[in-house]
Formats: C-alpha cells, structure tokens, sequence
C-alpha cells in the first residue's frame, strides 16, 4: 500500500465483517458534496453499482427534512472506497486500535452503495436551510472495493428488503391525523380489540376485523382538515362518531362479543372494509357540519343490508362482480347510497354522480 500524501480523513470506528474491515464515521452534511463526487448515474448499468436516481424522489424526501427539521431521522449511507485509504488508530491498546482517523486518498473514488437519494435530498435540503451544514449522518465504509466487489454488496444490501406496513407506519407516526385515529381506537373498548394496528392485510385467521390504516383514512375523511392545533379538539367528536357507527353495525358487535368470525364477517360484508369504511367516514362529515344528532342518524345504519351478495345496492358502486372495489370513486357512489338509507339529502355535485352511475348502469342491462 502507497502511503498517502494528500486525502480525505474522517474520525472513525473500526469494525470487522466476513474478516474484512470497515469504518463508521459521522460525516458533516456539509461534507457529502466534497466526499461524494463521482456520479455513477451516467455509466451503463454494466459499469455501476447502484440503481439510477430517481429524481422524483428527492423533492419528497427534502420536503420531509424541511418539514421535520427538528426531528428528522435517517439511518446510515454505505459507501466503497476504490483506492487507497488508511486507517490510523489512536494508541497500541485492544480499544484504542478501534478508535482512530479514516484517510481517504484524494485520488480515490468513493461510491455511494446505499441511499444515494438520501445524499441527494440533503444536499438540496441544504440549500434552504444552511443550518444544517454542521449536523451530521453515519457513513459506513467499505474499503478497496472493485466494481464487482460493489456490485455483490449492492445485491447482498437489497437482498431482503421489508417495507414497513402501513399500518404500523400510522402507528407509529406522529402526524395529527395519526395521532387522532390511534387515540380513538386505544380509548375505545369496541375499537381496540377490532382494529389491528400493525398489518394493513388480515389473514383468513386474524380476529381483527378492519386495520388502522382504513380507519385512519375515514377518520381524515370526517374532518375538514387535521392539525397539531386542533387535533386534541376533535377527539371528542371522532370518539363519539365512530362509537356510534360501531354500535349501529350489528356484525361489528357480534365479531366483538366472539359471536361471529372477523374473517366471516370481511368475507361476506362490505362494511368491513376501507372502501365502506372511507363512505362512512364521508357521511360523518356531512352531519357534523350539519349538527346532526349522530346517536339518532347513525340508528339507520341497521337498516342497510352489508351483505355482499347485495347488488341492488353495492353492484358497480364497491363490488365488481362479487370483489370488492377500492377507489375514490367507489367510495363516492358508496357514501350515496348510504345517505339514502339515512334519508340525507344529496348535493348537486353528488346528484350528478348518481345519475351518471344510474345511466351507466341501465346502459348495460
């Protein structure tokens, strides 16, 4: 090895991996642009290690650090080094020879392996907020690696991605709107042992009978806008609604006393799910804004027939020959025949919707 003139050199830790050594550092932000400066997104996907940028991307994730400026989080960027680089440890002890500076020759390539649209958002993040300049991200380093050497750690990397489901990702979010669904689910009996809170599909055996992702979403359809401001102020309200709409689902409550299976129940209704969900949720806004007596309105809701099986009412609007159908659209023309059972009157816009579904319909037999 070539002792090395003229560098890089980074503050780092010093770990093991398959007998190969690598380094951990915690990079300036402000740094990124001088240590990353080879773009692999202009050679043939032969000569690269890395998937093309995605520019689409960046915009979302700049607005997120923005947006989130004191609490953003990222994990780790993982980069290779093709070239020199050393590694000079700050004393002879077993501790100390883990501890020490990362010097990377200046006439060395570093390629990022992992979160190229990480290093791309911050460096548009920074030319908004330059305040972020001295605030870092860890960089893992692996040195004098070939380009098929980076090739094998991109694959291996990506070779067992999970994508955090949905539900959980509301859970666990701190957004308003997250924030309030999960309140009204934790503070409600009926709610909390229906709703499941961590997977976005239930399995033929999950006695849950609908997910927070759909009741987060016909939660945010009841009110006009969700915010950190007003989010505690509407609680009440969603508690009341939502109570109210499960009492009124007498499947609901026999799935609740264990006197029906959730799995028959989403099998053969449409009210267990998000599309029905979502209606309900559109129905619920018009009676707040019309101070409706939600107790007395909502008692309609045993009239309906949720049966699936049911096509005068939910053929062409959420069912598609027996399957059920998830779209804005199927969520309107659901939202108005409910209204009818609940002898709500429909807006013009709505009307409209209506007649055109009627036509269409009538068209086809």
């Amino acid at each position: 090895m070539n002792p090395i003139i003229s560098g890089t050199s980074f503050p780092a830790i010093r770990g093991i991996q398959s007998g190969h050594e690598y380094y951990i550092v915690m990079c300036p932000l402000k740094r990124l642009k001088k240590v990353f400066t080879f773009d692999e997104g202009a050679l043939p996907v032969e000569a690269r290690a890395q998937r093309s940028l995605n520019a689409d991307r960046i915009p979302e994730i700049t607005n997120y650090i923005l947006n989130q400026r004191d609490n953003y989080v990222f994990s780790a960027i993982t980069a290779c080094i093709d070239g020199e680089s050393t590694f000079a440890p700050i004393g002879e002890q077993p501790h100390e020879q883990k501890i020490g500076s990362l010097i990377i020759d200046e006439d060395a390539d570093v390629f990022i392996t992992d979160g190229q649209h990480r290093n791309a958002a911050i460096l548009k993040a920074l030319e908004q907020d330059p305040t972020l300049a001295t605030e870092t991200i860890s960089v893992v380093f692996f040195a004098q690696k070939t380009l098929e050497d980076r090739q094998k750690i991109f694959k291996d990397l990506n070779l067992y991605p999970v994508k955090t489901d949905r539900s959980l990702s509301i859970t666990y979010d701190d957004k308003a709107s997250s924030i309030l669904s999960k309140t009204v689910i934790v503070n409600s009996v009926k709610l909390s042992k229906l709703v499941h809170m961590e997977e976005s599909n239930l399995g033929p055996r999950s006695k849950k009978l609908i997910t927070h992702s759909a009741l987060n979403k016909a939660t945010s359809e009841l009110f006009e806008d969700i915010t950190q401001e007003n989010h505690k102020k509407l609680l009440p309200l969603a508690t009341k609604f939502w109570d109210a709409v499960v009492s009124n689902l007498p499947v609901w409550m026999f799935v609740y006393k264990d006197e029906m299976s959730a799995h028959d129940v989403r099998k053969e209704c449409i009210n267990a799910h998000s599309v029905t969900l979502q209606a309900l949720g559109m129905v619920g806004k018009q009676l707040l804004e019309n101070n409706c007596n939600l107790g007395k309105e909502l008692k309609k809701l045993k009239k309906l027939n949720w049966d699936r099986s049911n096509k005068k009412d939910w053929e062409g609007r959420c069912v598609v020959n027996g399957a059920m159908r998830n779209s804005s659209v199927a969520a309107k023309l659901t939202m108005i025949r409910i209204k009818h059972y609940l002898d709500l009157p429909l807006t013009q816009k709505e009307q409209i919707e209506e007649n055109k579904f009627l036509e269409a319909r009538n068209g086809n037999k």
